[in-house]
């Protein structure tokens, strides 16, 4: 017996600008753990950063999410199958707690948060595995057409949006397809897409640093 992922959860965030920073340690050290792992089903999770580089590799019609030039930080939870109405039901009791006891952040924008169905997964690695495996980063495609797969990527994950928790994008239904890197996810050939669909690559996150995260405030 092994597990599985039912739903993702996919949190799209863009920080205020000065703000990249404290965002990055408020989420990593309470909001994500708190609010995100800590609700009923979910068994795994990571986080991403796309810094300068990254963003560089972005062509200027990938809209699918809004401003190609905004969106630093992805985070993504496997949920179990069966299990997401029961998270969604705990979060958002949670929600009016840390509202009340002021452990929110205002600084930010959810470009696109929402709750995406598992369609299939492709290479050596299995998807549960995904994201607590170590991988370097992600290419991350959004797109409303048959998505393209990476053949030779360690694990792929295709995801079909379900629901919207927050979007300030509010993108039509489409399929997110993550591309795990063993190596530097900026030098990561990214797919053609379509003009208004979407591709990045973002670097893991190293918890409880600032590597990888740039911010004009100490």
């Amino acid at each position: 017996m092994t597990v599985a992922i039912g739903t993702a959860i996919v949190s799209y965030i863009e920080p205020e600008a000065g703000y990249a920073r404290a965002f990055n340690e408020w989420y990593e050290r309470d909001h994500f753990p708190a609010t995100v792992l800590a609700g009923p089903g979910v068994f795994s999770g990571a986080r991403f950063v796309a810094d300068a580089a990254c963003r560089a590799r972005r062509s200027v019609g990938a809209t699918l999410f809004g401003d190609p030039d905004r969106g630093r930080f992805l985070a993504l939870a496997w949920v179990l199958p069966g299990r997401q109405a029961e998270w969604d039901a705990w979060v958002a009791a949670e929600m009016d707690a840390l509202v009340a006891a002021g452990r929110m952040f205002p600084h930010r924008e959810h470009l696109h948060t929402a709750v995406y169905r598992f369609v299939r997964a492709v290479g050596p690695i299995p998807a549960p595995m995904a994201l607590a495996h170590g991988f370097a980063g992600v290419v991350a495609t959004a797109t409303i057409a048959e998505p393209p797969v990476a053949a030779d990527a360690p694990c792929t994950v295709v995801l079909a949006s379900e629901r919207t928790i927050l979007s300030s994008a509010e993108p039509p239904a489409h399929q997110l397809v993550l591309a795990f890197t063993a190596g530097d996810p900026a030098g990561a050939a990214l797919p053609p897409v379509a003009t208004g669909d979407y591709a990045s690559p973002f670097r893991a996150t190293v918890p409880g640093t600032r590597t990888h995260i740039e911010g004009d405030r100490p």
